[in-house]
């Protein structure tokens, strides 16, 4: 399968109160709010109404009727106010809408066919003002259902249906003559009604979808600040520990170094060797979520140019030919000639935590395989292995954080679950294209596949530098952790430098004035005591001395290291950073001298 970037669907924020409710239950819903929530407001404007017509009725010198009218309309109005506040006292929720509405509805027609009796009962065809005010009687309860506003066809529909169809049809029967038509004409209202309506309520639902969409884009809103939130915490975690977890593991890292010209005999070094085995497995783990905190963070940034990747492939070939050998796994290699434009350190760290994962999962006597073949203007990296494979269920979650399948050696080094997803964001930073594929109890085959040039001539590798430190160079290391300054300085030491190990860069300086030479290098760490700078320590160190001497940052700070990258005559290392190395770095530095400024 081709593992493409997936987000994964977020749960719709609603779902907290109604959490398996249809659109249609949600419109019903909103509308029955709608109900609840206007009720007073349609409570007092048809309580004006009745008055108004009652005024009506008492100027046409029925009294009594104008006082049973107001009794009887009254009536339904305070029934109409007090019926939310019964059915629903606590509010509208998916247990009890459709009730609620049912309800609002029969109290609706039972409203209408009070109105209806009461303009029969005022009607008289001899009488223009009595057929004014039983005009306006069917009106003004039936035109509100017309309105934009409306928020319940169902309802409007029950009041004037018994509204307006009885008085229409008393109207056709006892009228004579051309008013007659007025009852046909109160027909055609009573169905133009009902088409209008059902545009208000489209409205209607138009209205409570944007609010509910509003409601929707606020919560999301809060949940992904919410998540930003978070996720920075968690960064800024990942940030402190690992610095602070790199301290005791850098110190032991030094010491094993150290340690390792002192061993005599073989069962001493033997004992060395897993004691190591041990703290570059720590180192790995401590790694690992460094890196993940980076990728998080947008800290690590591809730099692409041009190189040969078979340089690449060939070193990572001699990596892994001790652990495969050691775990009794083939490892075959097959290259061919390629020139990729991308960035060669993230390459190289997709294919090793490919790599690694094959050779952990892959059984004794099993095959992995590295191979890199050429299509035209692209080129295809391989990594096959024997192992057990992956069960097709799980294909997925392996390359969600800190999932970890079962290996398949017991002495297998187990890990965190991050080198996966470490290799799918950093194939999205170079755009490569992903490939995983697995098959129970055959193994498993992963590819990124990634753009090349024509092969051409790649500016040869410069000569490497000498094999040993020679000269007893003068090395000042500042560190303020007393454990990995005591360690470093012993490792220094054995590699036959001259070291001034100060706890700051004024201590350092003060050190320096009583040196009969030059340093050849400094080692700082980026983090210092009393809120001091690194950086500035290397610049107050070689303005002391006027000239530009070679520096080693080493820094645990998980978000500065990009930012600190390619600075001039400066080479940063993270911590725990491995004594070899910090050896090689130590080669290269010295093989350039200082410059005077």
């Amino acid at each position: 399968m081709v593992v493409t970037d997936t987000t994964r669907h977020m749960p719709d924020p609603a779902s907290a109160t109604e959490p398996a409710a249809t659109d249609l239950e949600q419109v019903r819903m909103g509308q029955a709010r709608l109900l609840r929530d206007r009720t007073g407001m349609s409570c007092l404007i048809i309580g004006g109404v009745i008055l108004y017509l009652a005024i009506l009725i008492m100027l046409a010198g029925q009294f009594a009727v104008a006082a049973s009218w107001v009794a009887a309309a009254g009536s339904m109005v305070g029934i109409v106010f007090l019926y939310p506040r019964l059915a629903v006292p606590d509010g509208v929720d998916r247990t009890n809408y459709r009730r609620y509405l049912t309800g609002h509805m029969v109290i609706s027609g039972l409203t209408g066919v009070i109105w209806a009796l009461f303009a029969i009962a005022i009607l008289d065809a001899g009488s223009l003002l009595h057929l004014f005010i039983a005009i306006n009687m069917v009106f003004a309860i039936t035109v509100g259902g017309m309105m934009p506003s409306a928020e319940y066809r169902s309802t409007y529909i029950a009041l004037a249906t018994a509204t307006l169809v009885p008085f229409s049809a008393y109207w056709l029967i006892t009228i004579d003559g051309p008013l007659r038509l007025i009852g046909l004409g109160l027909l055609i209202y009573y169905g133009f009604g009902l088409l209008v309506s059902a545009r208000a309520e489209i409205q209607t639902k138009e209205m409570l979808a944007a609010e509910r969409n509003r409601e929707l884009t606020r919560r999301l809103q809060e949940k992904n600040a919410l998540i930003e939130k978070v996720s920075a915490e968690k960064s800024r975690f990942l940030a402190a520990t690992s610095h602070d977890m790199s301290q005791p593991l850098q110190a032991q890292g030094f010491f094993i170094g150290a340690m390792r010209p002192l061993m005599e005999r073989p069962d001493q070094t033997a004992l060395l060797d897993k004691i190591e085995a041990c703290w570059q497995a720590q180192q790995q783990l401590l790694q690992a979520l460094v890196e993940t905190a980076r990728l998080d963070s947008g800290a690590i940034v591809a730099k692409p140019r041009a190189f040969d990747l078979t340089s690449v492939l060939t070193g990572l070939e001699q990596e892994f030919a001790e652990p495969a050998h050691d775990n009794e796994i083939a490892l075959e290699t097959r290259f061919e000639p390629a020139v990729l434009d991308s960035d060669p350190l993230l390459v190289a760290r997709i294919l090793r935590n490919l790599l690694s994962n094959a050779v952990k999962f892959t059984p004794a006597g099993g095959r992995v395989s590295l191979h890199s073949r050429r299509d035209g203007d692209r080129v295809r990296i391989e990594v096959c292995d024997t192992g057990n494979g992956i069960p097709a269920d799980a294909i997925d979650r392996v390359f969600d954080e800190y999932v970890q399948l079962a290996p398949t050696r017991d002495n297998a080094p187990k890990g965190l679950g991050l080198g996966l997803p470490i290799v799918r964001q950093l194939a999205r930073k170079l755009g490569a294209e992903l490939t995983f594929d697995s098959t129970p109890g055959e193994g498993t085959r992963a590819s990124i596949t990634l753009a090349c040039q024509p092969v051409g001539e790649i500016a040869a590798p410069a000569s490497p530098g000498p094999a040993e430190i020679t000269g007893a160079p003068l090395i000042v290391l500042v560190e303020d952790e007393s454990s990995v300054r005591d360690a470093l300085s012993i490792l220094l030491t054995d590699w036959k430098c001259r070291v001034i190990a100060a706890a700051s860069g004024a201590d350092a300086i003060e050190l320096m004035g009583w040196a009969t030479s030059e340093p050849a290098l400094l080692i700082v760490d980026k983090r210092l005591a009393d809120g001091e700078d690194g950086l500035e320590t290397i610049a107050a160190l070689r303005s002391e001395v006027a000239a530009d001497i070679p520096a080693v940052l080493l820094t645990g700070d998980v978000y500065q290291f990009e930012k600190l990258a390619g600075l001039d005559n400066v080479t940063v290392l993270t911590k725990p950073t491995d004594p070899a190395q910090l050896r090689q770095t130590l080669l290269d530095s010295l093989a350039h001298p200082p410059h005077a400024d």
